[in-house]
Parts: C-alpha cells; sequence; structure tokens
C-alpha cells in the first residue's frame, strides 16, 4: 500500500508548491483540506489516488464477481462461519470497493491461482496486509486476522 501523510506534511508540501492530486493523505486531513479549500482558492483533494487499475490478467479474473468469490472461500474454509466472520468480510469487502480496490483484488485471485496451478511455494506474510482477513481467505497470506486481533485500518489506512 501506498503511504498516507498526516497534517504536518502536506502543509510542507503545500509550502513547497506540490501537486497534491496524487498524495495520499490520512482520510481525517482530507475532510479538513477540503473544508477550507473554497477560502484558499485551492482545489479539493481525494482521499483515494486512482492508480489505473486495468491489470493484465486474463477475462476471467477481470469479470469475476469478488464479493461472491471471497463469501465462497470464507465458506470453503469454514462451512459454518460465524456472525463475526460474515461481518469482518463484509466490513472489509466495503473498504476495498470504496476504494476502488477490487481489481487488485482479482489481480490476486489471479496470482494465486497460478502459483497454486504451478506448485509454487509462497511466504506466510508479512506487513500489514496479515491484518485483512479477506486476504487470508483468498490464501494471499496465512494469518488469521481474527483469531490474532488484528484491525483491517492497519491495512487500509
Amino acid at each position: 500500500m501506498t503511504d498516507t501523510y498526516d497534517t504536518q506534511t502536506g502543509i510542507e508540501m503545500l509550502y513547497r508548491n506540490v501537486n497534491l492530486h496524487s498524495v495520499a493523505f490520512d482520510s481525517e486531513v482530507v475532510d479538513l483540506f477540503n473544508q477550507a479549500s473554497d477560502e484558499l482558492e485551492l482545489a479539493p483533494i481525494s482521499d483515494h489516488i486512482d492508480y489505473g487499475l486495468d491489470f493484465v490478467i486474463p477475462d476471467y479474473y477481470k469479470q469475476l464477481d469478488v464479493r461472491l468469490h471471497v463469501h465462497k472461500a470464507l465458506c470453503q474454509k469454514y462451512p459454518e462461519p460465524t456472525r463475526e466472520q460474515t461481518q469482518r468480510v463484509d466490513d472489509e469487502l466495503g473498504m476495498f470497493e470504496a476504494r476502488n480496490l477490487f481489481p487488485v483484488l482479482q489481480m490476486l485471485i489471479y496470482i494465486v491461482d497460478t502459483m497454486k496451478r504451478n506448485n509454487i511455494v509462497w511466504g506466510v506474510g508479512r506487513g500489514s496486509s496479515v491484518a485483512s482477513y479477506c486476504l487470508y481467505l483468498l490464501d494471499v497470506h496465512r494469518i488469521d486476522s481474527i483469531k490474532y486481533g488484528l484491525d483491517i485500518e492497519e491495512f487500509l489506512r
């Protein structure tokens, strides 16, 4: 994931006349800036960046219903998922969708499927990605974030 910046860093960037349209800030910073943008005669900024998510992957994966796929993965791992598991999946998918990251999930599903098909071994998981329960269900990593009490906000800040 890309870094997000705080208020002080944003102020420094403004002083240096940096174009803020390609910079990701914490949502609170974005809200504060946008409230004052008219008065400052500046264009409002967004709390997310469009990374151009048109990946070169097979059409099957580009058309894949991510929500359905993740829910199927949940039921395969846990034939009778708990309310907590189902709620976590729905919450995370809402966050991924709000950030326009379903194409990233489609790409990751393709990569994992390709690695499985070719008997390629990948790591257990590292960094903030292990906070995502959906990525666990998709076998991107092997850390059950619910079991270890990891907050999705650690990944999707």
